[in-house]
């Protein structure tokens, strides 16, 4: 596939664009609810379950919309004579994944810290007494888990700890930097069978087949939905599909879904990661967004999507790694104020709290998601350690 062909069109990006930003909002409100109401309601009510599903399907566009858009990022990565740049492709991944994620992680440490630093409400517990449920017994940070949160490790082996408690989104974190790893290095095997290529796959490959998380699987199912409908962009397969084909296609997915759940399904679908079936329908899901999301761009239609979804995805990522703690600590502020009162009441409250920490999302991705800014940064650094470096073997030498 020519390297000049590998773009996206501005529906498409549009369209793109607003998934990501569209499913990270949604997962933000999702977990403010939850927090917030599910003293209410408690775990397992008809409003926990319909807002779970909400979280899981918003999460599963994004790994969707993630397939794609590696995608590009492969193709777009190749040199003229089709061999893959491998350190630049690295380079982006990292940049993409970890000043977010530092700065989650740092976030988290300072919100446990004012918590329990300052004995607010839950430093101890964030039950007043009612409660039928709580989102987290209490603030807590465990410091041993950092090193394995910081390094992405969780799930790769089956005895590496979970993530930290309090950010719970980056369960999910792990997966995704899984993909690109792998991506990285199947991709690598373009610039020819040697043992710097062939090594890394088959340790990779090793890796994907020892590891025992039971949804790394469909994680990396409803993942490669999106990099093949990538790859079917690309090539223009997609615009030579036609409208029957994606209907086919559908259907197919679906009656794979009825075969696999049966009576259960309904089970199954509205508890994808407790019911027998669940993580299979769920895949199945995923690639129904997937064919769905084939359909849109297909079409291309002239529909106006509102700037404000859009403009959600220059800060999606930074958005769903930071909401979580600071929710917590948004409960820690406001459930003395609000226990007592109705679960409307609180609602409105919690709605309350949404945009600012939309905004300080905002705000902080200008920095952690802005690679220009941050290569510029990384270069001064370097550039000031060279200097030092060097001043300090003339030194030595004179």
């Amino acid at each position: 596939m020519p390297v000049h062909n590998a773009h996206v069109d501005p529906k498409t990006s549009e369209i793109m664009d607003a998934l990501r930003g569209a499913s990270a909002l949604v997962v933000a409100c999702v977990h403010a609810c939850q927090i917030f109401l599910i003293p209410y309601f408690g775990v397992g009510s008809p409003s926990h379950v319909v807002t779970s599903l909400l979280a899981t399907h918003a999460v599963t566009t994004f790994f969707v919309a993630s397939g794609f858009m590696i995608c590009i990022s492969v193709f777009r990565h190749r040199n003229a004579d089709g061999t893959f740049r491998s350190r630049a492709f690295a380079e982006a991944r990292i940049l993409r994944i970890y000043p977010p994620l530092i700065a989650a992680l740092l976030l988290t440490i300072a919100v446990y810290l004012v918590i329990s630093g300052f004995g607010l409400h839950g430093a101890e517990s964030y039950r007043l007494g009612g409660e039928i449920n709580v989102a987290r017994e209490r603030a807590t940070f465990e410091w041993d888990l950092l090193p394995s949160t910081f390094f992405l490790l969780y799930g790769t082996f089956a005895n590496m700890p979970a993530p930290i408690n309090m950010d719970g989104p980056l369960w999910t974190l792990g997966y995704e930097w899984r993909f690109y790893v792998l991506t990285f290095v199947v991709a690598r095997l373009w610039n020819g069978l040697s043992l710097s290529t062939i090594v890394p796959f088959v340790a990779g490959m090793w890796i994907v087949l020892i590891n025992r998380d039971v949804y790394f699987i469909w994680f990396l199912v409803i993942w490669l939905g999106g990099f093949v409908l990538g790859a079917a962009y690309l090539s223009g397969a997609l615009f030579r599909l036609s409208s029957r084909g994606v209907t086919l296609l559908a259907l197919a997915i679906i009656a794979t879904a009825l075969m696999i759940g049966r009576k259960d399904l309904i089970s199954d679908l509205l508890d994808p990661f407790g019911s027998r079936h669940g993580r299979k329908i769920w895949a199945c899901v995923g690639l129904l967004i997937a064919v769905g999301i084939a359909s849109a761009i297909r079409t291309q239609r002239d529909w106006r999507i509102p700037s404000w979804i859009t403009g959600l995805s220059a800060f999606s990522y930074t958005l769903y790694v930071v909401h979580y703690p600071l929710l917590l600590l948004a409960y820690s502020l406001l459930h003395p104020f609000t226990h007592g009162h109705s679960w409307l009441f609180t609602m409105f409250v919690m709605a309350a709290t949404i945009p600012p920490i939309v905004v300080l999302a905002a705000l902080l991705a200008r920095l952690v998601e802005n690679r220009g800014t941050i290569r510029r940064v990384m270069s001064k650094v370097l550039g000031r350690t060279q200097a030092i470096d060097a001043s300090l073997r003339v030194d030595n030498k004179s």
